[in-house]
């Protein structure tokens, strides 16, 4: 197939290597000199596009575009996606178009409801959602094993996705008839994350408040993670998550909530606590004294016992997108 990004940065590019590797040929559009370089370098010089006008023949187009807080909201600014949408609507008059629409994905991670709004702005062009779910130290090994593979949208467009997607095995899947559904399990993903991480972090002021020894904190942390519900609640503390998407979506969130008459005491408190660990400073208590991460997931090892009484430098906590 023929697979476009629109946006070349760390989405885009890595779904762009992703596809190509399994043998589909791929296309970047970008307004960054420097990203338009690197598609070049990657995969040749006939895969930068110019201009939206050339799009046409695409059989997939994903926006892969930022969608950061405002800084006076804290909602999540779609200006951009919103250009980009504009941009490829006013090209389904064309002739060559009209012949072969792409389905446009939504890579970007946007707020419930706006899947909806976007793909109103199409009559002929199949619309779909499809977040990704990457970690910011592990992106390429996230876009090529992907640890979730979601999409919703009419069918035209969901059959596509499942023909491309089909080499991917082994990830979760979903696909859903609900644009909702799937932009809501992204923010949801990425908030549980913030509490637990959140919560870890007091967990650990507390421990060091009591005078509690750090190898203690790891006995108790890996005598949490050997019971069957709480094995996958552990998250690393001793850092802020202000890495990547996590604050981000968090920030998202609670805009929604705010608009909708929703409390959110809790992402609040996360928020309020994750806050907190920067002022303070970055890795208050050495991350490398207490956990290791290992699999996509928190979790103690002899390794971080050992590193407890050698003193090693703090490693951040995780932070998903």
């Amino acid at each position: 197939m023929q697979v476009c990004a629109i946006g070349c940065g760390n989405v885009g590019f890595n779904t762009l290597k992703a596809f190509q590797i399994r043998g589909h040929s791929v296309f970047g559009v970008d307004i960054s000199k420097a990203a338009r370089g690197n598609v070049a370098d990657s995969f040749g010089a006939h895969a930068v596009i110019d201009r939206l006008a050339e799009l046409s023949g695409m059989d997939i187009v994903f926006i892969c575009v930022p969608t950061d807080p405002d800084e006076v909201t804290g909602h999540a600014d779609l200006s951009i996606m919103e250009e980009v949408v504009r941009g490829l609507s006013s090209l389904e008059s064309r002739p060559a178009w009209r012949r072969h629409p792409p389905v446009i994905v939504q890579r970007s991670t946007c707020p419930p409801g706006s899947a909806a709004r976007f793909s109103a702005e199409f009559e002929h062009t199949p619309y779909a959602v499809n977040p990704s779910f990457l970690s910011k130290a592990t992106q390429w090994e996230d876009s090529d094993r992907p640890p979730r593979i979601a999409y919703a949208g009419p069918s035209e467009a969901t059959e596509v996705l499942d023909e491309v997607y089909k080499e991917f095995t082994g990830a979760p899947r979903y696909v859903s008839t609900s644009y909702e559904a799937v932009e809501l399990l992204k923010y949801i993903e990425n908030s549980i994350d913030a509490v637990l991480i959140s919560l870890w972090n007091e967990y650990l002021q507390l421990s060091d408040a009591l005078g509690m020894q750090r190898r203690f904190f790891v006995e108790l942390a890996r005598e949490i993670t050997s019971r069957d519900r709480f094995a996958t609640t552990l998250r690393v503390p001793g850092g802020s998550f202000g890495k990547w998407c996590l604050p981000k979506d968090l920030s998202a969130l609670l805009g929604m909530c705010a608009d909708l008459g929703v409390a959110g005491h809790v992402l609040r408190g996360a928020q309020l606590t994750n806050q907190q660990m920067k002022d303070h400073g970055e890795n208050l208590a050495a991350t490398s004294e207490l956990l290791a991460l290992s699999g996509g997931r928190t979790v103690p090892t002899d390794t971080a016992a050992t590193a407890l009484l050698g003193g090693c430098q703090g490693v951040p906590g995780a932070d998903g997108c």
